[in-house]
């Protein structure tokens, strides 16, 4: 990551305040205090231009959304939530793909930070320590995924985890696959723990609502469930994880997202396999593209238009100086939307 003002501080053996003043008021720091400073910064490769930014009082107006891949309607939802709440400020959001390549997130924040009041983060390829020595710096709110002291929004994957696997076992399935989604991503993972949890302990007190009986908790525990990587969250990485799945199939799938959930059955239906006869497909994200798919998708919908208003309207309060929650993320409940993948119970 960068370096910052924090990394300067602490080579000149000053107050990060102190390095703030000389950047952008040079003349309220003594002549020695600011050398010290300059030589460090010099050492240090620190480019002074963020900085100044993040130590002034002037805004722009603008937020910056940081996106792993805006083809993804996933984030193109977030974005469109995160724009009304800015909007509503007569703010406007400024949106920055970058490609599922974690340089590149890193560089886009760098290049973007001089010129907003603020950041949102909804790119996986941001390690949670770099994004805490950015929100250092500029306001910063992570959207769907929790990071320790940075104020998060996020859908409650889990929860959707388990409402699609109490959906399979309403179907009968004895055998469900998770096609996972990019490896150390936060959403992927609590979506495999819901998976895992509904099967191995299926009595547990889950919250929302969502107690199985006795009877769905004997089947849930009778599932047997495997996870399979694709190389890409997109369509084609559907297709192309369909043909390793199809050497070992299951009854149903569950998929990393819409897009994935949409390019497996395009393999199955290659392959003269038919959803949901032949397996059962649920994907995640509810976007809409899963209505005008063929069968239309059974999907867990998370408010991701939701997710992104409020993620922008918690970035604006901390513009502004209001308190905003750090230590507890903010989650939000999924739903499941049944159409024609999963096929009718009973």
């Amino acid at each position: 990551m960068d370096v910052t003002i924090y990394d300067v501080a602490e080579r000149a053996g000053v107050a990060a305040s102190t390095v703030s003043r000389a950047f952008s008021r040079p003349d309220r720091v003594s002549f020695k205090t600011a050398e010290k400073i300059r030589r460090a910064a010099i050492e240090l490769g620190y480019h002074q231009d963020l900085e100044v930014r993040a130590g002034t009082n002037r805004r722009t107006g603008i937020l910056g959304l940081i996106v792993a891949d805006i083809a993804n309607p996933f984030f193109l939802e977030l974005a469109r939530g995160a724009g009304h709440a800015a909007a509503t400020h007569k703010m406007i959001v400024a949106t920055v793909n970058t490609n599922e390549s974690h340089v590149r997130g890193r560089s886009s924040i760098t290049a973007l930070t001089p010129f907003v009041d603020g950041l949102l983060l909804a790119s996986t390829r941001v390690a949670a320590a770099d994004i805490q020595k950015i929100a250092r710096g500029i306001p910063t709110v992570v959207c769907n995924r929790p990071v320790q002291g940075v104020p998060s929004v996020l859908v409650d994957n889990h929860d959707g985890a388990l409402k699609a696997m109490l959906h399979l076992q309403a179907h009968g399935c004895k055998t469900v696959t998770y096609l996972a989604g990019p490896e150390g991503a936060w959403a992927d993972s609590m979506r495999w723990r819901g998976i895992i949890d509904s099967v191995n302990a299926p009595d547990r007190d889950y919250g929302r609502g969502l107690q199985p009986t006795r009877d769905q908790t004997e089947r849930l525990a009778k599932i047997q469930v495997r996870q399979l990587r694709m190389d890409a969250p997109t369509v084609t990485g559907g297709r192309r994880v369909f043909e390793i799945w199809k050497d070992s199939p299951s009854d149903a799938v569950i998929c990393y997202n819409d897009l994935v959930a949409i390019g497996f059955i395009q393999g199955a239906k290659a392959h003269g396999m038919r959803v949901p006869d032949d397996v059962k497909v649920i994907g995640f994200d509810n976007t809409e593209m899963t209505v005008v798919s063929s069968p239309t998708l059974t999907t867990v919908a998370g408010p991701l238009r939701t997710v992104g208003r409020v993620a922008a309207a918690n970035l604006i309060a901390l513009i502004e100086g209001m308190n905003v929650p750090m230590s507890k993320p903010r989650r939000l409940p999924t739903r499941l939307i049944v159409r024609e993948s999963t096929g009718p119970t009973g």
